[in-house]
C-alpha cells in the first residue's frame, strides 16, 4: 500500500472533501473528533455518510476519523462507520490499548482500523496495538497531544520526540504496517515542514499526515525515492542478481549482502507504486 502522505479534512466541510480527494493525497481522512465542534458532530456524520454513499472517482484511500474509545459520540460515529460498506477503514485516535483496536474492529466492515499513537499509554503500548486481531495496515504518530500530555514544547529538532517516534516506527516495522509521522502545524514554513519530514524518514517513517493540501507537495518529495536512488537501487540488484547466489558482492568499493538488496528492492517497490498511481 502506497501511503506517503494522509490528508485530515473536517467532517462539516463538504466544501472541502472533492478539493481533499483531487489534492494528490495518497490519503485522506475524513474527520469526526477534534476538528469538529462538540455541538456539530452529528452534523458531521450526517454529511460525511453522505458525501461517501455517491464518492467522486479518486486515487486516494479514504478513511473516518472517529472519536476516541470511551468519548460520549464514539458508539454514533460507528453506527455511521457501518452504513458506508466500501469504506476502506477508520482512524481511531487516542488508542491506548489493543482492546480497544479489537472493539472497533468488530463494527468496521473491512475491520481495518488505524490508530493515532498521541499518548504516553499508547506509544508504551504501540507493539500490542499494532499486533492487535484486527486489519492494521498503518500506525499514525501524534505529537501534539504526546508533548500537551508530557508538559514540554514541541521543538523543530524533535529531540524530545525522538523515543516516541522510534518506538511507532518499530511496532509497525513488526506487524508489517506503514508508520505515518505526526502532522506539521505552520502552514507557512515549507522549509521546516521538509526539515521535519526529512528528520521522520531518517528514523523509518514511510510518510507523515497533513493538514493542508499545500503541504502535500513536500511530503510527496521528502518520501519519494529520488531519480538517482532509484537508479542507484536498480544497478545494486541487477549486480547482486547477476552473481548468482553469492552471499556479499562488492559494488563501488562497498560489501553488499542481503538485507542491504532487500532495501534496495523495497525501494524500487515504492518507485513503481508511484509510478502506477501517476499513470
Amino acid at each position: 500500500m502506497l501511503l506517503r502522505s494522509v490528508l485530515f479534512v473536517p467532517g462539516t466541510r463538504k466544501d472541502r472533501f472533492a478539493k481533499a480527494l483531487a489534492s494528490g493525497a495518497d490519503g485522506v481522512i475524513l474527520d469526526l473528533e477534534d476538528s469538529v465542534d462538540p455541538g456539530r458532530k452529528a452534523e458531521a456524520r450526517e454529511t460525511v455518510a453522505a458525501f461517501l454513499a455517491t464518492p467522486p472517482e479518486t486515487s486516494s484511500i479514504v478513511f473516518v476519523r472517529v472519536n476516541a474509545a470511551g468519548s460520549p459520540w464514539i458508539d454514533d460515529d460507528l453506527a455511521c462507520v457501518r452504513g458506508i460498506p466500501d469504506l476502506y477503514g477508520v482512524v481511531m485516535p487516542k488508542v491506548e490499548s489493543p482492546l480497544e483496536m479489537e472493539a472497533v474492529a468488530r463494527q468496521v466492515p473491512s475491520r481495518r482500523v488505524v490508530p493515532l499513537l498521541e499518548t504516553a499509554r499508547g506509544i508504551v503500548n504501540a507493539a500490542a496495538i499494532a499486533s492487535a486481531d484486527a486489519d492494521v495496515p498503518a500506525l499514525l504518530f501524534g505529537a501534539e497531544d504526546l508533548t500537551s500530555e508530557l508538559g514540554i514544547p514541541r521543538t523543530i529538532d524533535g529531540e524530545e520526540l525522538v523515543y516516541a517516534r522510534s518506538q511507532v516506527v518499530l511496532a509497525a516495522a513488526a506487524a508489517g504496517a506503514e508508520p505515518l509521522d505526526a502532522v506539521f502545524t505552520d502552514l507557512a514554513d515549507v522549509g521546516r515542514l521538509r526539515e521535519d519530514a526529512r528528520r521522520a524518514r531518517a528514523v523509518g517513517f514511510r510518510g507523515k499526515m497533513a493538514i493542508h493540501p499545500a503541504q502535500i507537495p513536500v511530503i510527496h518529495e521528502v518520501f519519494s525515492p529520488s531519480a538517482e536512488e532509484v537508479e542507484r537501487a536498480r544497478q545494486l540488484v541487477a549486480t547482486f542478481e547477476a552473481a548468482r547466489g553469492a552471499g556479499v558482492i562488492r559494488v563501488n568499493d562497498q560489501m553488499i549482502e542481503a538485507p542491504v538488496v532487500a532495501r534496495a528492492r523495497r525501494m524500487l517497490a515504492i518507485a513503481d507504486a508511484i509510478a502506477k498511481r501517476r499513470g
